[in-house]
């Protein structure tokens, strides 16, 4: 794949570090909306661009791949009250995008594993239901977009009257990703927790994306990926 990082944190290192060791080609690197016109023509020529920039800069990315028709991985959080114009344009106008809050695999199998849980206990009302999240110090949104994904998967799996979820967010050191949903009742509790040993998990799970998301149009989550 020729491949465009737009965005060079964590996440962008993570990921160019595999596409390297995969023998993909990153064009260009774009880490500062100020570089995006001298690096245009560059952008023209990739397959795919991963995008996991900032929120500031997010939605403005996007717009410009859907302008020169890119497709776009796009794992940046905390911009998702513009996703609705995003996705609108991305079906109308055929381009093709991927959006998640979280691309590990182990994640998505974690918000299934959720589903399925919220949805055995939804007649019994007798649980309550709390997610937390800890992220290192440099995480910008709060909570993150994964705990707001796992609190909609929850809720609409419910289905009763629980409207959102109580999150606490944690914000220490390092920590790549730590996220409880934690099921209590008068007599017992019921935990789920998913911990990333790595950005590797992440990054990964991005490039099995965008090499899925190759000749397909459309806006797509990562649920997709792992249907069979």
């Amino acid at each position: 794949m020729n491949c465009c990082l737009l965005g060079y944190g964590k996440m962008g290192k993570a990921i160019e570090k595999l596409l390297v060791d995969n023998h993909d080609t990153i064009i260009t690197t774009i880490d500062n909306p100020s570089e995006m016109v001298s690096r245009l023509h560059l952008l023209k020529e990739c397959d795919v661009a991963f995008e996991f920039s900032t929120p500031q800069t997010a939605f403005d990315n996007i717009m410009t791949c859907f302008d020169n028709d890119i497709p776009v991985v796009c794992g940046t959080t905390g911009w998702t009250d513009k996703l609705a114009i995003v996705k609108d344009r991305c079906i109308k106008e055929h381009q093709t995008m991927m959006y998640a809050p979280n691309y590990s695999v182990g994640v998505n199998l974690f918000f299934e594993l959720n589903a399925r849980l919220a949805k055995m206990i939804s007649s019994l009302n007798m649980y309550n239901v709390a997610i937390s999240e800890t992220h290192h110090i440099h995480k910008k949104d709060a909570p993150s977009g994964t705990a707001l994904q796992l609190e909609k998967i929850i809720v609409t799996n419910m289905n009763n009257d629980c409207h959102n979820i109580d999150i606490t967010s944690i914000r220490e050191g390092e920590v790549v990703g730590i996220h409880t949903a934690t099921y209590t009742s008068d007599v017992d509790i019921i935990k789920l927790e998913h911990s990333a040993l790595s950005r590797d998990a992440l990054a990964s799970g991005a490039i099995i994306a965008a090499r899925w998301l190759l000749g397909k149009k459309g806006f797509f989550e990562f649920g997709d990926v792992l249907k069979k």
